[in-house]
């Protein structure tokens, strides 16, 4: 949290002090750890290994759901055609999408000429354009190979509501955002916080949505899409 933003710290952290009977610290003094574990997982690993390695636990993740997540590494020339596949794949049906410029770099322009495009300025409509949309299409900010998930940093033009409402779910993850684990993803969020970049929201999320009851009855698409596709692009 940015300097200026934080409501009556100081007189905060003095009444605690006081009541633990010590000195007000003056500076967070970061422990040292003997070892560090979580920084050797992955390491020395490529991009291209990276990818590997999210394509091969999404498997893991497609065991336990029941099939309902697929995941493909493919180069950027395929993207098109690949994407239009995944988009008719549970029959046709309206599609939403986030307003990113990324879509048309990447000769998405055709494909998605029928999906509609969260617009800020229409407000609720776009909540009932997503809840009514039989697909969803994103790309991943940020990637994790050792969970194979994938992360929505909330922007203007990517409201939430587009990657939780619709039925099915196609998210493109360029191989260039693919980081060893939530370790390297949360260093990259701490420098974008560094730099004045706070989102609303962050969200990382590993599969096709579900839940079980007391009685362990599971149910799919409780918290989001049913089915989820994951498009690695070795070449972005």
């Amino acid at each position: 949290m940015l300097k200026g933003q934080i409501l009556n710290r100081e007189s905060f952290i003095s009444n605690l002090s006081n009541i633990l009977g010590r000195d007000m610290p003056k500076e967070v003094v970061h422990p040292e750890f003997s070892s560090k574990p979580q920084l050797e997982i992955y390491k020395g690993y490529t991009q291209a290994q990276l990818a590997e390695e999210f394509h091969k636990n999404a498997q893991v993740n497609k065991a336990g759901s029941g099939g309902k997540i697929d995941s493909v590494i493919i180069e950027k020339k395929d993207l098109a055609k690949l994407v239009a596949e995944k988009l008719a794949a549970q029959g046709t049906g309206p599609i939403i999408a986030w307003n990113d410029k990324r879509f048309a770099e990447w000769g998405l322009n055709d494909v998605l000429k029928d999906a509609y495009v969260w617009t800020d300025e229409k407000g609720r409509e776009n909540i009932d354009k997503a809840l009514n949309a039989s697909y969803g299409v994103c790309i991943s900010d940020l990637s994790i190979a050792e969970t194979a998930s994938y992360t929505v940093i909330d922007k203007l033009g990517k409201g939430r509501s587009s990657n939780f409402l619709p039925l099915n779910y196609v998210c493109i993850v360029p191989q260039s955002t693919i980081v060893p684990r939530l370790t390297q993803g949360m260093q990259k969020l701490h420098e974008m916080s560094k730099k004045g970049i706070n989102p609303a929201a962050v969200n990382f999320i590993c599969g096709s949505s579900s839940s079980s009851d007391i009685e362990l009855n599971k149910v799919w698409g409780v918290h989001g899409p049913i089915r989820l596709s994951y498009i690695i692009v070795s070449d972005l």
